[in-house]
């Protein structure tokens, strides 16, 4: 593999432990008592099996007899307990929810199959992703000794307000159906997650402490042979990611292939702002000034960002920057490429599909664009509503607006902003009677008017 890829590769994916025995374990409770995660999981799993294989042998007598018997005489098929077909593992971001399941995963040598539902989250997209696998077996385990599928369900505190698409009622029919376990995320509860929370386990995972991060921080800066870094400096890095391990690593990571000359105190206080200041020159300069594919490589190679947060960035800046419909539709064609690309990079650790993603969400989109579209002069670049340590970013005025919207239909607030916002937007440019009548239906104020605009 060639350095540069080397060095792009993030740490978080090149150390994440290929077994659960390898991994400093946060502490987790069920209804506030404490248990032992490891252990819980893997008979999780074994006991799964054990049962799916019980009533898959009934139900092929049940549906034997059927098929002789009128429709009245006819019996249910049996279905597996949802407690016994699925967990909820809940925590904060960073705390090593994904990592856990794929490790767990590694020792069993199971397959996972994950989504992410926060992304996914309409009932024809959950189904289109995961029906199909939850019920069968594909041709080829038939064929050949195949792995044991594990399912993942990432992020389903991302799929509010969203009871008339069905996806919530999609994943307890899955539960119920599976012929695989399944295993969900989320980062924080949710009062509309209840349907979920009656039906399975919930583990509530808890950040690392801060001595357990030391201890892993460490063994990586021994691996990368790097000695520049104090104790003092990694207490100050853990202190400012409060218990999230990717985040921590992360940091270290930034700092550590970064600039080696400056105090490395000064560098970690001073983190975020410098990265911010770098990144919206990048964004302009990447709509701006690039014209040639060659260039945007040239462009993203001398950044140090990490490539998953410029991909967020570019993905928020792209209507700010781009204004005719054709090309915005190019544009989001390539990004949605690069992230299929993503998805394969990360599932199967296909690294050296690393410059095909940069390619298509840096260059891709850059040069979606025409020379009629590449207006000079500034141009507003906006915060990624999807941080790297996780969290939803929104002003105090966008609050305020979308607690209007919620007064009149039942929509979450990451929804509002991510998608019903540029709606309201795009018909409101169109049309100065548009922006005056949604305004005054909304009983926006001149600020919440602004984001309309």
């Amino acid at each position: 593999m060639p350095s540069k890829l080397k060095k792009n590769i993030p740490w978080v994916e090149k150390y994440r432990p290929q077994s659960i025995n390898d991994m400093a374990l946060p502490t987790a409770k069920i209804k506030g008592h404490k248990v032992k995660l490891n252990e819980d999981l893997k008979n999780f799993i074994e006991y799964f099996f054990k049962e799916i294989e019980q009533i898959n042998i009934k139900n092929r007598k049940i549906r034997q007899f059927n098929r002789t018997h009128l429709e009245k005489e006819q019996k249910e098929v049996l279905k597996i307990a949802p407690e016994k077909a699925a967990i909820l593992l809940e925590g904060p971001p960073g705390v090593g929810k994904t990592s856990i399941v794929y490790a767990l995963a590694n020792d069993l040598n199971m397959q996972v199959i994950e989504t992410n539902a926060s992304d996914t989250r309409t009932k024809a997209n959950l189904e289109a992703k995961l029906k199909e696998t939850v019920k069968t077996r594909g041709i080829m385990d038939y064929i050949m000794e195949s792995k044991r599928k594990l399912i993942l369900i990432d992020e389903v505190d991302g799929i509010y307000g969203v009871s008339d698409r069905g996806a919530l009622p999609t994943i307890l029919n899955l539960i119920e159906s599976t012929q695989f376990p399944i295993i969900l995320c989320s980062n924080e509860y949710k009062q509309n997650l209840q349907p979920i929370y009656n039906k399975i386990k919930k583990y509530e995972i808890n950040p690392l402490p801060d001595q357990e991060i030391l201890r892993v921080a460490k063994r990586i800066l021994k691996e990368e042979k790097i000695s520049d870094l104090s104790e003092e400096d990694l207490h100050l890095i853990i202190e400012k990611n409060n218990g999230d391990l990717r985040g921590t690593i992360n940091d270290i990571q930034a700092l550590s292939q970064g600039v080696m000359d400056k105090e490395y105190k000064d560098l970690i206080l001073k983190l975020h702002r410098d990265s911010y200041e770098e990144i919206f020159k990048l964004i302009r300069d990447l709509f701006q000034k690039v014209r040639t594919l060659k260039e945007a490589r040239g462009l993203t190679d001398k950044s140090d960002v990490d490539y998953n947060f410029l991909y967020k960035w570019v993905n928020e800046n792209l209507p700010n920057f781009i204004n005719l419909k054709n090309e915005i539709t190019n544009a989001y064609d390539n990004l949605s490429i690069a992230d299929e690309i993503f998805g394969r990079i990360r599932r199967n650790q296909y690294w050296s599909l690393l410059p095909y993603f940069y390619d298509l969400f840096a260059g891709g989109v850059a040069l979606s664009k025409s020379d009629k579209s590449s207006k000079p002069g500034f141009r507003r670049v906006s915060f990624p509503r999807y941080r790297t340590s996780g969290f939803f970013a929104v002003t105090a005025t966008e609050k305020l607006f979308t607690e209007k919207i919620q007064e009149k239909y039942n929509i979450s607030e990451r929804e509002i902003i991510q998608d019903f916002l540029p709606f309201l937007r795009t018909l409101c440019r169109s049309s100065r009677r548009q922006l005056k009548e949604i305004a005054e239906w909304l009983e926006l104020d001149a600020k919440e008017k602004k984001l309309l605009k």
